[in-house]
């Protein structure tokens, strides 16, 4: 049985640069765990975090970037932009400039939590981030050669295609 998080026990916040670590460690705890699942996802963040730290910085800079705490302690990370970044653009193709869309990237949690579902509350957050925001769609991609995360989000989320491009990434959108 799983046990559930009450979501009125977690704390959202927008990330500030003091979070970086607490992001930085929760993105390689997670690389790590997909390793294990013989998935290259976020290998980039084991084997070239220093190349890779800019985008997060930029994220949190930005105020895209978002916390969750729970009594305190940082226990998920989400990143939501509301214009495409470079690889949104090479994901979607012309459709990465819709205006009604949102990009969900970097949603992570900390590896002690799992199966309490707290990545169904960061999605649910995040839709109604983007109702708030007056969008229509969340919009988010992954390895297609990630089967775990690929079979959890096509039971909960819509696949809209495969993008052929750094392999092939499943790309997910969500009408809110």
């Amino acid at each position: 049985m799983k046990l559930m998080i009450e979501k009125e026990k977690l704390n959202f916040r927008q990330a500030t640069y003091e979070d970086l670590d607490h992001v930085l460690q929760l993105l390689q705890q997670a690389a790590k765990w997909l390793q294990t699942k013989n998935t290259t996802q976020w290998d980039y963040y084991i084997h070239d975090l220093d190349g890779n730290k800019a985008e997060v910085i930029e994220s949190i800079e930005n105020g895209t970037t978002y916390i969750v705490e729970k009594e305190g302690k940082v226990i998920a990370s989400v990143t939501l932009e509301d214009s495409p970044n470079e690889w949104d653009c090479d994901i979607w193709g012309d459709k990465a400039h819709d205006s009604d869309v949102v990009y969900l990237h970097r949603i992570v949690v900390h590896r002690d939590l799992k199966g309490r579902n707290i990545g169904e509350t960061l999605m649910e957050w995040a839709k109604g981030y983007v109702k708030e925001q007056q969008k229509k769609y969340v919009r988010f991609d992954c390895l297609a050669s990630n089967k775990g995360l690929n079979d959890y989000y096509q039971r909960n989320y819509e696949l809209v295609g495969i993008a052929s491009i750094y392999g092939q990434h499943s790309k997910y959108q969500i009408s809110v």
